[in-house]
């Protein structure tokens, strides 16, 4: 709601952006009302660090986890070790940036295989550690350090996998400047055993805050999930959700698909704006592309634009869609089930723009990257799309 009241006050028209690492993005800030708005902001309990720079990044969730009677309850786990990590200077001069994720069962919603550090909760009440992965234009999948992990342990882990960061990190090449590249350079053996040492010696050695599970709200269930159109939702339509959801003791999460879900114990009428946004055809995620990222190549809300036409006419299998400006894959299109990565390429003497095609990846949520198919023009792309989805070669 504070952040809608922002938007609507301070950037009149100008829609909230959803990202697919659960922020909400303002765009078209003055700069005259950046102060007030961190302030606003600040009585809100929100803070605008970790949206950026060569820190930790904003901590993610599996957003159902806390309500699923068949997850564990990572939610509070993960504020937690965000909690400590804010508090101290460990953070404030990384080589790159770090990002953490949770996942609250073996499905591993919340794609540890990309993290620097990932947590799979087990059914034994143990975790499985997963990290040193990263995407860019050379996208590298993690690997496991260990299973049977108690949660006791995993804020230990964390800051002696950001110590360990720290001390060996690039600082003089930004592109080889993540944990991903630390593993690359000591080789995957070598890098796991400093990590296992620093974690032994870090387990003894220090005083460690202990973590009080919490248990589920098994009462809640999963009442609306909302695909926002290119992860965008205005601030008038944001109002009306938080008025809807308020009354009814709903709450609201921002999951990793550029998505709303909407947990409660009774359903109840969504606004007429929203209701239309159930989805039931395919999840499209795509990246701002040349709209407003001054490194995009290709017209990605273009083309996103014209798949959901496509689907909207034709009964083909739903599936996730991924679609990227430019080779950096901020929307994770070379790990997806249909990745679709910006380029130029030449077609009679000419630059058009184009899009690499990628299929049959895991999302995150396993070690399997997708696979290069071929280059297309971007006028080909939504009939590629349709052919794909026919013919089922995207798992």
């Amino acid at each position: 709601r504070v952040i809608a009241e922002i938007a609507e006050s301070y950037t009149p028209g100008v829609d909230l952006h959803i990202t697919n690492r659960q922020d909400i993005e303002l765009h078209n800030v003055a700069e005259k009302d950046i102060a007030t708005i961190h302030k606003k902001l600040g009585e809100a309990g929100l803070s605008v660090f970790a949206a950026g720079g060569d820190s930790l990044r904003n901590i993610t969730v599996c957003c159902g986890c806390q309500f699923d009677p068949n997850a564990a309850g990572v939610y509070e786990l993960a504020r937690f070790v965000d909690k400590y990590l804010q508090q101290g200077t460990l953070i404030l001069d990384l080589p790159r940036k770090f990002k953490i994720s949770f996942s609250g069962c073996r499905l591993a919603c919340a794609k540890p295989w990309i993290n620097d550090m990932g947590f799979i909760a087990q059914r034994d009440g143990l975790f499985t550690a997963i990290g040193a992965g990263s995407l860019g234009s050379r996208p590298a999948v993690g690997i496991e350090f260990y299973r049977n992990l108690p949660a006791k342990d995993v804020l230990a882990l964390c800051v002696c996998a950001i110590e360990f960061f720290k001390d060996y990190g690039d600082r003089k090449n930004r592109y080889r400047a993540r944990l991903r590249h630390v593993r690359e350079k000591l080789g995957d053996e070598a890098f796991c055993g400093e990590l296992d040492k620093r974690f032994n010696q870090s387990k003894t050695s220090r005083q460690w805050p202990d973590f009080a599970a919490v248990t589920n709200d098994r009462n809640k269930k999963r009442l609306w999930r909302l695909q926002l159109p290119d992860g965008n939702i205005c601030a008038e339509d944001a109002l009306a959700l938080a008025d809807a959801a308020e009354s009814k003791t709903v709450e609201l999460r921002i999951n990793l698909e550029h998505g709303l879900e909407l947990y409660g114990t009774n359903t109840f009428q969504l606004p007429q704006n929203l209701a239309r946004l159930e989805n039931d055809k395919a999840i499209i995620i795509v990246c701002p592309g040349l709209s407003t990222c001054t490194r995009a190549i290709a017209d990605s809300r273009m083309i996103a634009e014209k798949i959901k036409k496509m689907l909207s006419n034709k009964k083909l299998p739903a599936k996730q869609i991924n679609i990227s400006g430019c080779p950096n894959n901020c929307v994770h299109s070379n790990i997806a089930q249909i990745g679709l990565v910006g380029m130029l390429s030449k077609e009679n003497g000419q630059r058009v723009q184009s899009f690499a095609v990628f299929t049959g990846g895991g999302g995150g949520k396993n070690n399997k990257p997708a696979e290069k198919r071929q280059v297309f023009a971007a006028k080909n792309i939504p009939q590629v799309v349709e052919q794909l989805l026919l013919k089922g070669h995207v798992d």
